[in-house]
């Protein structure tokens, strides 16, 4: 018989819930948490947490084919919808498969909680199953990537553990925690269960105190030409009309590492975008640079004679340097560097900056305001004439691409982007003002896009009209008015188990349009190979390390075994009629896939190997 651990629960805080089983226990604490969706991947080690879901819902279970890709889309929604995204995974095996994930949503500062099953060897589980695929390290295998790791050694703990993991997760700076839950304990019965509410109550925001807050104030309005440099500080909607307010009583010119839409591309003081893996490019007069949660290289540092002020939630830089890892930031020279939560300390800073300014400093920020417009616009004036010639050329290539994206763009479309050659390209054609438009992969790990994309489609629905009916309890999933777009190139879509995210969006009836740019080539590798010390393989015309062709994959027909609608497309014009209609059976809830069949990013001589 399942023996019970339902006594000595009395010294928590809390109340009580009527539970059979340790599974449906750990279900109706995600429940009381306000959990809608378990992003998972079936696995043996989780029976009785499944079986649980049967009778209590929400949590809705949405099942991806691949544990990479479910935690992505965990990773996905916490990042659209503010909230910890929630994933489930088998055991070691699963937890091996999604180690990528981890370093994506550790990048990505995502508030994800990810609980893998667990068996301990000589363990019996009640229910007769096997005890197996168990690792003395499990949960060492994503520490470099998690915030916190546990394992829950008893349904008495369970509670707290699991509110622990969801508090460090949405605590500044977030990230990624990871829980293994044993099948034995799952599959015990239980007579009654407990649900604590100690974090309830959010933490406060940590800003440092005025008199620091003073001086930096007092800095950048003494500055001849303050610059901002944002990177990762859109992530939080909130901070990115302070940014702009910020940007227009200073008069400076904001250079933005795209991470997330951190400053609207219409404003007259965006000043281009900074290439994710060198130091800012920032105006030749700069005299004083505040930094916005970015973190640089190694190796890398701002330039020579210029002030920096850095504002960062996370200390170490570990987490906003774009294909970094945890040996974190350059510690790069700062005159000021303040570890806070970005949106509140920006709030108070703004007032302060406000409170100094005196007219002669008002009068020079009009001055340099007028002058970064008309910079502004020569620069996004020259874009835009490079994105339609190339689009009256009839040439697909990033500049068109983005020019059509920009043409089919609709309110309630985001963009999730998991292009690496042709970011840049993008970024300056396709206009996004509205924050929480912008997702991309600051991991440069491939693949984690596909899943993200739809977990930031989920990110504004709920499980609603939850009913009990013949033994088992439904519902449905609300409508919405979002819409995503996920450009990817064509490495992305395979390392990403895009087969994985289209058969997740067709059985859910999620709206994601994915567009793969089929240059049949790695092509952001090509050009290291170019620089190697012998240049071998440039000299002999050797693509095979990069290409992907011959045969070129068919994204197009693979879509269809999933009965999406797809669509295959070579000139600009079409492009934009297939992102209109796609975009409007998107909006119907129906998933598509349009394949943007490019040039080979090597050329069109295919490589010496036969």
């Amino acid at each position: 018989m399942p023996r019970s651990h339902s006594k000595d629960l009395e010294h928590l805080e809390g109340h009580e819930v009527d539970v059979e089983t340790g599974g449906e226990w750990f279900v109706r604490i995600l429940n009381e948490l306000g959990v809608d969706f378990v992003f998972g991947t079936t696995g043996a080690g989780m029976p009785d947490i499944q079986d649980a879901m049967v009778v209590v819902k929400p949590p809705k279970w949405i099942q991806g084919l691949h544990e990479f890709v479910s935690v992505s889309a965990a990773m996905g929604y916490a990042l659209a919808s503010g909230r910890p995204g929630v994933a489930l995974i088998d055991r070691v095996v699963g937890t091996q498969n999604a180690v990528g994930a981890f370093y994506g949503a550790y990048m990505n500062m995502a508030p994800v909680v990810v609980f893998a099953s667990a068996n301990l060897p000589g363990v019996q589980i009640p229910t007769g199953g096997l005890e197996y695929h168990y690792s003395s390290y499990q949960t060492l295998i994503v520490s470099p990537w998690v915030k916190w790791f546990t394992q829950v050694e008893s349904l008495e703990t369970m509670p707290e553990d699991v509110e622990k993991a969801f508090y460090l997760a949405a605590s500044e700076p977030k990230g990624p925690v990871y829980v293994t839950l044993r099948q034995d304990l799952m599959a015990s019965g239980v007579s009654k269960g407990w649900v604590t509410h100690s974090s309830s109550v959010a933490s406060e925001g940590r800003v440092p105190d005025d008199r620091a807050l003073a001086s930096i104030a007092d800095t950048l309005l003494s500055a001849q030409a303050p610059a901002i440099v944002v990177s990762h500080a859109g992530r939080n909607p909130e901070a990115v009309p302070l940014i702009v307010e910020l940007a227009h009583l200073l008069g400076a010119p904001v250079i933005e590492r795209r991470v997330f839409m951190s400053y609207p591309t219409g404003d007259p003081l965006h000043l281009g975008f900074a290439d994710p893996y060198q130091s800012p490019a920032l105006p030749p007069y700069t005299d004083v640079a505040l930094f916005l949660e970015t973190g640089l290289l190694p190796h890398l540092k701002p330039g020579r004679g210029i002030e920096i002020i850095d504002i960062t939630s996370d200390p170490f830089h570990r987490q906003d340097v774009f294909g970094g890892g945890d040996y974190g930031s350059t510690l790069f020279p700062a005159k000021f560097r303040m570890v806070c939560d970005t949106a509140p300390t920006l709030r108070r800073l703004a007032r302060l900056v406000e409170e100094r300014l005196e007219a002669r400093e008002r009068e020079a920020v009009g001055e340099r305001i007028s002058r970064l417009s008309q910079e502004h616009e020569r620069l996004f004036g020259e874009w835009r004439e490079r994105a339609q010639r190339r689009y009256e050329e009839g040439v697909l290539d990033p500049w068109s691409i983005g020019l059509c994206m920009t043409r089919a763009w609709r309110k309630g479309v985001v963009w999730v982007n998991g292009t690496l050659s042709a970011r840049e390209a993008l970024w300056r054609t396709v206009t996004l003002n509205e924050p929480g438009t912008y997702f991309d992969n600051p991991s440069s790990h491939l693949g984690v896009t596909p899943g993200l994309a739809y977990g930031v489609s989920l990110a504004d629905k709920k499980y609603v009209d939850v009913a009990a009916k013949d033994g088992y309890v439904s519902g449905r999933l609300s409508s919405s008015g979002r819409v995503v777009v996920c450009t990817l190139g064509d490495g992305e879509a395979m390392f990403g188990n895009i087969g994985s995210a289209l058969w997740t969006c067709e059985h859910y009836g999620l709206g994601v349009v994915y567009v793969v740019l089929n240059n049949a080539c790695w092509g952001i590798e090509w050009p290291a190979i170019e620089r190697t010390t012998k240049q071998w393989a440039k000299k002999a015309h050797d693509f095979e390390f990069v290409d992907i062709d011959q045969p070129r994959i068919d994204f197009s027909g693979l879509a269809a075994a999933f009965s999406t609608y797809s669509a295959k497309v070579r000139e600009p014009t079409q492009l934009e009629q297939e992102l209109a209609k796609c975009i409007t059976l998107a909006e119907n809830g129906h998933p598509s896939l349009i394949e943007v069949e490019m040039e080979k990013y090597t050329g069109p001589e295919k490589s010496v190997v036969p």
